[in-house]
């Protein structure tokens, strides 16, 4: 090779090292940084110090009368609690306990027995009445009962089928009563379609973000319509009302009316209410107004020209970040159908 090929040779190669050396100096640095999870411990650590208490008062779905059908015990572990509910087969009677025996601390779930209205340990045969109170010792020779042989009870109701918790941290009786699911049980309608999932936020998440009627536009957009998601999509106003302070009798609810303001082809290229002339009495009798009363029940009435449908929409903090949430969906007719976790 001459000379002068191998200065040419030479050149090249310092050409292409000086390219090459220049790109991996200059190029962009990407930082490998984990993606957000909001299900990180850490994540929740932080959350943590700036929500308020996990574990709202108020009234709280937390069993079905067929969980504790037929001398079952229902075990509940939410709202920082262990619990346990079940059915007296003689007086039928609702009642939820403090899950740990006050004797040794055996949890009353796990072999637990319903006998008469009467619900027996299964480590030393202690049997507790639906109030809570020690009625029998099997191997006790004493005729009398200590009073403060006792666990604790909660207070409960039965609505639609369903059982619900007072939860009050201060300990007090309950300060109100769900009137919006005794209203569904004066008109005769029953449950029928039960939709069950869990959420990973705060207890004041999930009820703030409903009561937040303002980002349903921006966020959400159109609402569209089942099946048409594509082609159709349906406009609405919203108006609220808040408790009235002079009414501490209120001061547990909030309120807001969802009326549909239009519908929208083609993403807004044709108006139902303007372009169809009977539209606007069909559009005007369809609005939905939803009621929540406390932080653990939200209740939504929506009308139509076809009828009323109801729903009721649970919250139930099984942890601080763990919500589990159950969709009743109530009718005349039909029979119960239950979908979702188990």
């Amino acid at each position: 090779m001459s000379s002068d090929s191998s200065s040419v040779l030479v050149g090249l190669c310092a050409v292409l090292l000086s390219l090459l050396y220049f790109k991996t100096t200059t190029a962009p640095q990407t930082h490998k940084v984990a993606a957000h999870n909001h299900n990180s411990s850490r994540y929740k650590a932080l959350r943590r110090k700036n929500f308020p208490p996990p574990f709202p008062n108020g009234w709280f779905h937390v069993a079905n009368l067929p969980d504790v059908q037929h001398g079952k015990v229902k075990s509940i572990s939410a709202l920082g609690m262990d619990l346990v509910c079940f059915k007296g087969s003689d007086s039928g009677e609702i009642s939820i306990l403090d899950a740990h025996c006050p004797h040794l601390g055996a949890h009353l779930g796990e072999g637990g027995v319903v006998v008469g209205d009467h619900l027996k340990c299964p480590f030393h045969g202690w049997e507790f009445d639906t109030s809570g109170n020690v009625k029998k010792i099997p191997y006790s020779s004493s005729k009398t009962i200590p009073s403060k042989c006792k666990t604790r009870t909660h207070h409960t109701r039965v609505i639609l089928d369903s059982i619900w918790l007072w939860h009050d941290a201060e300990g007090r009786p309950p300060l109100y009563e769900l009137k919006e699911m005794n209203d569904v049980i004066k008109k005769g309608l029953t449950l029928r379609v039960v939709k069950q999932n869990t959420f990973d936020q705060h207890i004041a998440e999930m009820c703030e973000n409903s009561a937040d009627p303002y980002h349903f536009q921006t966020l959400h957009g159109p609402l569209p319509i089942l099946g048409l998601k594509k082609v159709v999509g349906c406009r609405h106003t919203i108006t609220q009302k808040y408790p009235d302070k002079e009414n501490n009798d209120d001061m547990h609810t909030c309120k807001f009316t969802e009326q549909m303001s239009d519908l929208e082809l083609l993403g807004g290229v044709i108006s139902f209410r303007k372009w169809v002339p009977f539209a606007a009495p069909i559009l005007d009798s369809i609005f939905t107004s939803v009621v929540f009363e406390g932080p653990g029940n939200i209740s939504f009435s929506i009308r139509t020209p076809l009828g009323e449908m109801r729903m009721f929409m649970t919250n139930l903090p099984l942890e601080p970040f763990k919500q589990y949430v159950e969709n009743h969906w109530i009718g005349r007719f039909g029979r119960t159908k239950c979908t979702g976790i188990k």
